[in-house]
């Protein structure tokens, strides 16, 4: 291992022969105030062809390294300022530009009225970013409703996917989110710009297939408040609130904040399992009509953001997380043995899953230099999980038998990590390590239902990571290497047996090239990641439905390595991404015999060879008069073979989707939003879904002066949306129908106090662990 992350500390003695450099400082003109992340793109002269672009970082500074002597022009552009031009004549010795004044633009109601800004660009190593404040998405409410009409990103039941990779990884001005619900907190009027990284670096977890960057906009020193009030009717009532302070004076920022959510919601379901053994044909029937689902949560956060002077910034923050969730199931049970009834059941099952999670953050950055830059992030935290289960189950019409499990479990996690920046002569070297160390334990108790068992879970992971970035022929390259090593001990019952003791250590390179030909930017990228099980697959804990159907995880699931190959182009109003994915031992859930009781079903997740997938996005977004049509379409063709009752089964169909996001601009600052979105039947490797519609529409609208916002939604306005799907492997083929609760009327109300954003500058050094949990 430490042979390993020596070699990547070693490809930063890559040098090359110094050359000259431009640089300057980008700047409010009234306030004098340093822009962070304006745009910089260096053009040749005399015919204008774009060279490179980089962005100004916190104190407004960019630089240009490794260029020849030569006329240039600099175009400056900064989302809510006019755009600037400079001209710069590079001979042999660095040229310092000085400070590079903007000017605002014309506003109104705080959203910019310009053509010039589309609502997407391309990023500068690839990726696409979002321009939020000059346009309609600056409206639609919160930053999650943003990302959602970002082009491949998918919002399905409330969870927030990148087309073709998965969960992403979310930074809030260079902080990690500590969970989903963050994004609900964040208005979108307060966002600047949304960066979506298709093909992460090494510096990023390797677990992270997709990143997105939200930026907010500079706000003034002072005190700030704001309270929103979110109320869900469906057929019960929910309610959100969020409240939240922060205080900036000089170099001190002190923020607090408190999150409480309410849902209640029903839902029906029918599943049916067909089990082909030795002893026939079995057919179960589990019907759950009208069952019910309630959650409860809350957070609070304090911290503080301090810099000691213009190079140095420490800050800690405390984060207290408790849920309770409850559900409350009627289930209907039958069970046919070769076409003949074998049992009818009739049970009652409640079910209370209560956690609570403690996490400290705390971080320090430095600039040392011009050149040198150092991050240190540093996490502790603590997770307590109870989950109990009540089952009385009525078999054959005889008394009921009463059915108790009870699961408990704890985990600790300790996590570093040290990140650097060197910027040379000939480009950009970021490199560094963390550590991280998780500790768990826990127990099932029950009444005879399944077996009684306790559980301890160690793991540890240490990575080193390196990359290069060099502009090259007008085409910016980046090349790096994560290194990570992982141990793995997992033990059962009292005397700790040990069940699994592994280590395993990989590589994850990275490369890629982008740049523009003519009109069109085109980025091509590779790399390698990895997914881990997150601790409910590795959880061996039993849940109990009913005497014939079983959930469990599996303590054995090994790490999946991924291969991403990305084109991306983006013309004028049309973005283009394309990849194919090549997955080596996924984790898939499945439906298996129980090995005690090969008459009963066991849900559970299992290693498969391989999976592969070509992927699409097609986006096209732009302004025809009061209208602004945002429509993707998303084509994926899986490839996956299993077998089924003796036959190889291929699933290679193409699947589809369209999302067509409509805003119509009326009078006096009204939106208007139709929003249509359509999917196809799909395949998943061996899960088959059938297609469904929905249509959603809503009306906002700010004021005074943007202070107060309102915004009314109905979702699923038709109730379109109904999910069913099959299952077919090896003996066992499993068909379902269900219907949640997704037509409901959202109604937001917010207002803001001198609209303030706390700035925390930590991040989080094991954010895909925390996910885990």
């Amino acid at each position: 291992m430490k042979t390993s992350i020596l070699f990547i500390y070693m490809l930063l003695a890559f040098t090359t022969k110094a050359a000259v450099t431009v640089s300057g400082k980008i700047v409010e003109n009234t306030s004098n105030e340093p822009l962070e992340y304006a745009n910089i793109v260096l053009l040749s002269l005399p015919d204008s062809t774009f060279l490179t672009g980089t962005t100004s970082n916190e104190k407004g500074l960019f630089r240009f390294d490794n260029l020849n002597s030569g006329k240039y022009l600099l175009k400056i552009s900064y989302v809510g300022f006019e755009d600037r031009h400079v001209r710069a004549d590079v001979s042999s010795i660095p040229v310092d530009l000085g400070d590079i004044r903007l000017d605002e633009s014309n506003v109104l109601n705080e959203v910019v009225v310009t053509s010039k800004i589309p609502p997407f660009q391309s990023g500068i190593n690839g990726g696409i970013v979002a321009n939020v404040s000059t346009t309609l998405l600056s409206t639609v409410g919160t930053a999650s409703d943003v990302l959602q009409r970002m082009p491949g990103v998918v919002s399905e039941n409330g969870r927030i996917t990148v087309f073709g990779k998965g969960a992403p990884i979310v930074y809030i001005n260079n902080r990690k989110i500590q969970d989903a619900s963050e994004l609900e907190r964040l208005e979108s009027s307060e966002i600047s710009t949304v960066e979506l990284i298709t093909s992460p670096g090494a510096k990023y977890d390797a677990e992270g297939r997709a990143v997105l960057l939200i930026k907010t906009k500079n706000r003034t020193s002072g005190f700030s408040a704001q309270i929103t009030e979110r109320f869900r009717v469906g057929k019960y009532l929910g309610d959100n609130e969020n409240v939240s302070a922060a205080y900036a004076q000089g170099g001190l920022n002190l923020f607090a904040s408190y999150y409480h959510n309410y849902t209640k919601r029903e839902s029906t379901e029918d599943h049916f399992f067909t089990l082909k053994n030795a002893d026939g044909l079995w057919k179960h029937t589990t019907l759950l009509p009208g069952y019910l689902y309630y959650g409860n949560s809350q957070q609070a956060t304090a911290g503080f953001d301090y810099s000691l002077n213009d190079k140095h910034a420490i800050g800690g923050q405390y984060q207290f997380y408790t849920s309770g969730y409850e559900y409350d199931m009627p289930i209907s049970t039958s069970t046919d043995l070769d076409d003949a009834l074998f049992e009818t059941s009739q049970s009652q099952s409640y079910t209370k899953d209560e956690g609570c999670q403690h996490l400290v953050n705390a971080f320090y950055n430095g600039d040392f230099s011009d050149r040198f830059s150092l991050r240190l992030d540093f996490d502790y935290l603590k997770n307590h999980n109870n989950k109990d289960q009540q089952t009385e189950e009525s078999v054959n019409s005889a008394p009921a038998n009463a059915v108790d499990i009870f699961n408990q479990t704890d985990y600790d996690l300790y996590a570093g990590k040290l990140t650097n920046g060197w910027k040379s002569d000939s480009g950009i070297i970021e490199f560094g390590g963390e550590y991280n160390n998780i500790a768990g334990n826990g127990f099932v108790r029950s009444n005879g239902a399944t077996d009684n068992t306790e559980f301890t879970n160690t793991e540890k992971k240490a990575a080193a990571f390196a990359s290069y970035s060099h502009k090259l022929a007008g085409m910016n390259v980046v090349a790096g290497l994560r290194y990570e090593y992982t141990t793995e001990h997992y033990t059962e019952g009292s005397g700790r047996k040990p069940i699994i003791d592994r280590t395993y250590s990989d590589w994850y390179p990275n490369f890629s090239v982008s740049g523009a030909i003519k009109n069109v930017d085109l980025s091509l990228a590779f790399n390698k990641r990895t997914q881990r099980p997150n601790f409910n697959q590795l959880n061996g804990n039993v849940i109990y439905v009913n005497r014939f159907v079983f959930q469990k995880g599996d303590p054995y699931l090994n790490k999946s390595n991924i291969y991403d190959l990305n084109l991306q182009a983006t013309f004028k109003a049309f973005y283009l991404n394309m990849g194919y994915t090549y997955i080596k031992n996924p984790v898939l859930l499945f439906f298996t015999e129980q090995e005690n009781n090969p008459n009963a079903i066991l849900s559970t997740y299992a290693n498969f060879p391989e999976y592969q997938t070509l992927h699409a996005t097609l986006n096209w977004n732009t302004k025809i008069a009061f209208w602004q049509p945002n429509y993707s379409i998303d084509l994926t063709k899986p490839f996956f073979s299993a077998n089924y009752d003796g036959q190889m089964i291929e699933y290679d169909k193409f699947n589809y989707s369209l999302r067509a996001y409509n805003d119509f601009m009326l009078p006096k600052g009204w939106v208007l939003s139709c929003n249509f979105f359509h999917w196809s039947d799909r395949q998943d490797a061996f899960f088959e879904s059938k297609g469904y519609q929905r249509f959603d529409a809503g009306l906002r609208k700010s004021f005074l002066n943007n202070s107060l916002r309102f915004n009314l939604m109905v979702y699923d306005l038709f109730d379109g949306v109904k999910e069913k799907a099959h299952m077919q492997l090896d003996n066992i083929f499993w068909d379902t129908d269900k219907k949640n609760e997704t037509r409901y009327v959202t109604l937001s109300i917010t207002y803001m106090f001198n609209n303030y954003k706390k700035k925390y500058r930590g991040e989080s050094a094991a954010q895909d662990d925390i996910n885990r949990f």
